[in-house]
């Protein structure tokens, strides 16, 4: 019945291929989606930050679901992103449901949350920033984050995460090898779909073991940790510890300034005591455990989003986000301390409640309906600034890397294969000096010729081309506070209305460069703005009695540069430096270093013809992931069949015989 109700809320949503919403961050999901479907490689991605490896572009499991998809289906990448997102936005009350009645037993107070968090949004009562984004108090919150803003992977998290806390109840209640196992595949496929998630996650498992008995609490603890370790152990390729160090230094600011500081360690000391003197207050008045769960689960996505939306106190990055965990808990607790209410209610006022709440929830299923279908209108794409930039480049720039702004490097890869400066996910970026260099090309800020600075650095990112978006063009942020800085600098390659494309390099410039020795730049820039630094970078590139080097590239890990150098020529590859790039010079292997703007150099000791191969393959922290999520997974499966098959041999061998 929850299925089919948000089934008929959104069904719109199942079949929508692009809605209007192109400032939505949903164009990198399906960018990503896209890219796996045509193109199952899943070690280097070239086409994002100038590059950067495949673990650091989103946690993959939608992505994977939703390429999956595309291809059994036949149908594109941002149908079938919308198709899977639909679904787990309309399993979510379902796994609530499931959490709720596993840990209570009781069907109708469940259904109750269940059908509350379908059905109303707490958060736009508590929120104000909620509450103007979704326009009323009776609209959808969860669903206007999904299709206007590109939440899909958050809410698919959250309808994973309740699956998950039934398993780990599964798993120490029944302890079972296969309980144990799933209970960690349950909590490792949320860390797998979203980072909001994950936290969540970890907040939802703090709750229930503080739910548990005292004499429990602490054995639950520790295999809850067992099963964490597991679950990372499953996980440990695609988040490995260089990854969780990136995100969680890039995350403090995207979206805002969320450095953490010792202050914050005040208000989360302050938590701490309040939920220590609480708990064993609760546990003196014998408050069953399924609601000391929901009290815990409400009381830290309360405290996150709370001081954050009443008093900009933020205790993680981001918090403004766990809105919607926080709903899901509040939904869960409201209806539970109904009941308890109810019960103490004679039979005439209870059905009276009963009957109301009945009809207050019929009342919503229509205008939330037709809030859904407004949201899912389907658009032509072909109209928006976003296609017609990408259609454009895809047809020209025959896969040299670009920079175009806002909105249009969210779908950029949405609709061709061509690598850009930008990317889709911020806090996945490896190199320092992108973020600061990204604010100075769209605000200029303290510049005296912003269009020359911004010039040389696009020259020193091998970008041959660079798109500006004006106050008519459709594209939504309009990032440029002097979208005219380019004018009479660079030569226009296309335009249409305020939608511009600039040449930057001529189509010849590789992003391979034979440099002297000499003509090694070994500091870095003292900032941003230190363009004496980036005039010698770009000059060192630009050197014409520097002898040629070609680049291409065989697959997306894997390039060969061919260049008649002199010796003690280096190499410069215009491509993201990683521990695991390799390099083969004529069949000799050679070093691979960092240069003081992030990008690979190599050092061929060649000279004449030099023919290099440029691989990303293994470096220590890849091979030891991997070697450990294989093994927790051989050894999961073995820990769940032999204990069978030792039972079906021994029983097998104790009958008699005749």
């Amino acid at each position: 019945m929850l299925f089919a109700l948000n089934v008929y809320i959104v069904r719109e949503l199942f079949t929508v291929e692009y809605t209007r919403f192109m400032g939505s961050i949903a164009g990198a999901y399906v960018s990503l989606a896209r890219q796996l479907a045509e193109n199952w490689d899943l070690s280097w991605w070239p086409l994002w930050y100038a590059g950067i490896p495949y673990q650091h572009t989103y946690p993959p499991l939608l992505h994977w679901i939703t390429a999956w998809f595309t291809v059994m289906a036949h149908v594109s990448p941002a149908h079938a992103y919308h198709f899977a997102t639909a679904f787990f936005y309309c399993a979510g009350p379902v796994t609530v449901f499931w959490m709720a009645y596993r840990l209570s037993a009781r069907v109708w107070s469940s259904f109750a949350g269940a059908l509350t968090y379908s059905l109303f949004s707490p958060s736009v009562l508590l929120v104000e920033s909620a509450r103007q984004g979704v326009g009323s108090v009776f609209h959808p919150r969860r669903l206007q984050t999904l299709v206007m803003l590109g939440e899909g992977p958050h809410v698919a998290s959250m309808a994973l995460l309740p699956v998950a806390i039934v398993l780990v109840d599964l798993a120490l209640r029944r302890r079972r090898p296969v309980f144990h196992v799933l209970a960690a595949l349950g909590m490792a496929s949320v860390v797998l779909t979203n980072w909001l998630g994950a936290f969540a996650l970890a907040m939802a498992v703090l709750s229930y073991i503080l739910s548990r008995e005292r004499k429990e609490r602490s054995k639950g603890a520790l295999q809850c940790a067992g099963l964490a370790a597991l679950a990372y152990a499953f996980a440990a390729r695609w988040i490995p510890p260089s990854t969780l160090a990136t995100i969680r230094t890039n995350a403090q600011r995207v979206g805002g300034d969320f450095q953490m500081t010792t202050g914050h360690l005040k208000y989360a000391a302050l938590l701490a005591i309040a939920v220590i003197l609480a708990w064993p207050w609760l546990e003196k008045r014998k408050l069953a455990a399924h609601l000391r769960f929901f009290l815990g689960f409400a009381f830290f996505t309360c405290s996150i989003t709370l001081l954050y939306a009443w008093w900009q106190v933020p205790l993680v990055p981001q918090p403004d986000r766990y809105h919607l965990e926080m709903e899901m808990a509040l939904a869960l607790l409201a209806a539970f301390a109904l009941a308890i209410l109810l019960g103490r209610l004679s039979p005439i006022p209870r059905v009276l409640v009963i009957l109301s709440f009945a009809l207050l929830c019929y009342l919503q299923i229509k205008p939330y309906h037709h809030y859904a279908r407004d949201l899912a209108r389907a658009i032509d794409v072909r109209d928006t600034s976003e296609y017609k930039v990408a259609d454009w480049i895809d047809h020209h720039m025959n896969g040299r890397r670009v920079f175009v702004p806002g909105s249009e490097y969210f779908w950029l890869n949405a609709f061709t294969d061509t690598p850009q400066l930008s990317g889709g996910f911020d806090q996945g970026v490896t190199n320092p000096l992108l973020p600061a260099l990204q604010y100075q090309l769209f605000s200029g800020e303290g510049a005296a010729q912003e269009g020359e600075l911004a010039t040389l650095w696009l020259k020193a990112f091998g970008v041959h081309a660079v798109a500006v978006s004006g106050p008519r063009s459709t594209e939504v942020y309009k990032p440029y506070r002097n979208w005219l800085k380019f004018e009479g600098l660079l030569p226009v390659l296309w335009r249409d209305g305020d939608d511009i494309i600039y040449r930057v390099l001529p189509d010849s410039f590789s992003l391979a460069h034979a440099i002297r020795p000499d003509g090694r730049l070994t500091r870095g820039p003292t900032s941003i703005l230190d363009v004496d630094f980036a005039r010698a970078y770009a000059a060192s590139l630009e050197n014409p009695e520097q002898p040629p080097a070609e680049m291409t590239w065989t697959n997306r890990h894997h390039a060969v540069i061919t260049a008649n150098l002199q010796s003690g020529q280096l190499l410069l590859v215009q491509v993201t430096y990683h521990p695991a790039w390799h390099a083969l010079v004529n069949g000799a292997t050679r070093r691979v270093t960092r240069d003081p703007i992030g990008l690979t150099l190599i050092e061929p000791e060649c000279a004449g013809r030099c023919v290099v191969d440029l691989d990303y393959g293994y470096d220590a922290e890849r091979l030891i992931t991997t070697l450990i999520s294989w093994t927790a997974l051989i050894g999961a499966l073995a820990w769940i069949v032999v204990p069978i098959a030792r039972m079906r041999y021994w029983s097998h061998d104790s009958v008699p015989r005749c």
